[in-house]
């Protein structure tokens, strides 16, 4: 009877809030649990502002205080992929009759150079490679685009391509790219164009020598025919593929440039800047004084240079270059093919586009 009445008592006992019943340790418990919240939130925003006060404030103010570093960015001759590439051994590349070699620009420049026979010429590897330059076969200067080196796996690929088709080929390091010494500059890098153009001139008898630039490749050679042709040795062709119209637009539209595209002052700031060391490359002015047969070939795809600048530097060779020059032609690659940037040398249409554009090219 005692016990059902306690029993009672007990159960019928007013309830205790269950917050209150809760230990100083559980209590404390929640306040840690929130906490980390709050810190990944603040560790979060500081990252956030370090990053934003990095790139807007001090990258800009860095890029006005030393242009020299722009210059490097345009060039990337200290980017190399893959980083331990020996030049000197073409053939580990998977290449055939090539000879790599060095020519002294001038008494601080030496750039480095390979040579690779057409196909039907590779026969004996001793044999005098400068003498076949006079074969009769094309010859392709072949000028290669920012980072790494004449070795570079899609500029190999395109190298095979141009001695299956039985065409000589020649491509050069750029001062200061690979084993060449010295460091590039714009008229330093069309300098060695220009050499190594008249070193293949003074051996090619009545061959037809080509220029084929690709990307910042392409400026060069823009530039390097204008020269030519206002020297009157013009080339017998021009290929641009992936070309821009000039530095400008170009640095604009890449995509490491995305950060800065809505700053107000960063066309001022950091374009204008360029030109305090020389460095123009306007292709689209340039090209006006070449007369040589022209062929530009573009990707719609092209993530790297746009093709709207490709197809404006077209369209300011058709409007500005002079009368009586040699054909122009514009030869888009659709997105879906996926040539982008590096690639075009895969096209099925290419060497049926090459032999035709020689057909345009006469002899001199």
């Amino acid at each position: 009877m005692n016990e059902n009445i306690a029993s009672e008592q007990y159960q019928g006992a007013p309830s205790v809030p269950e917050e209150t019943t809760k230990s100083p340790q559980k209590l404390r418990a929640g306040k840690t649990s929130e906490r980390p919240v709050f810190d990944a939130v603040v560790k979060t925003t500081k990252y956030l502002v370090l990053s934003l006060f990095l790139i807007y404030v001090v990258f800009p103010s860095v890029m006005k205080i030393y242009p020299r570093i722009q210059e490097k960015l345009i060039f990337l001759n200290f980017v190399c992929w893959p980083p331990f590439m020996d030049v000197t051994k073409p053939d580990e590349l998977g290449l055939t009759g090539v000879r790599n070699f060095y020519l002294d620009v001038d008494e601080e420049i030496t750039i480095g150079a390979w040579h690779l026979l057409p196909k039907s010429l590779i026969r004996n590897e001793t044999l005098d490679f400068e003498s076949k330059l006079s074969s009769g076969h094309p010859i392709f200067l072949y000028l290669h685009g920012s980072t790494g080196t004449r070795g570079g796996w899609h500029r190999v690929q395109l190298m095979k391509l141009l001695t299956s088709l039985d065409f000589h080929v020649v491509t050069i390091d750029y001062r200061g790219y690979a084993d060449s010494t010295g460091h590039p500059s714009e008229d330093g890098v069309v300098d060695d164009s220009h050499f190594m153009y008249r070193w293949i001139k003074e051996r090619s008898g009545a061959s037809q020598v080509v220029l084929w630039g690709h990307s910042l490749g392409a400026a060069i050679t823009t530039k390097l025919a204008k020269r030519l042709c206002e020297e009157g040795v013009d080339p017998h062709g021009v290929i641009l593929e992936s070309p821009f119209n000039n530095i400008r637009d170009a640095a604009l539209s890449h995509p490491f440039a995305a950060p800065f595209q809505h700053i107000p002052f960063y066309k001022k700031l950091i374009l204008d800047s360029v030109a305090q060391n020389n460095v123009f490359f306007t292709s689209d002015e340039n090209i006006a004084a070449v007369k040589s047969p022209v062929i530009i070939m573009h990707a719609e795809d092209d993530l790297v240079i746009p093709y709207d600048l490709g197809l404006k530097l077209y369209k300011s060779a058709q409007q500005n270059r002079p009368e009586g020059s040699g054909p122009l032609q514009f030869v888009p690659l659709k997105a879906s093919f996926g040539y982008g940037h590096k690639h075009i040398f895969q096209a099925p249409e290419l060497p049926e586009i090459i032999k035709n554009f020689l057909g345009t090219c006469k002899r001199k």
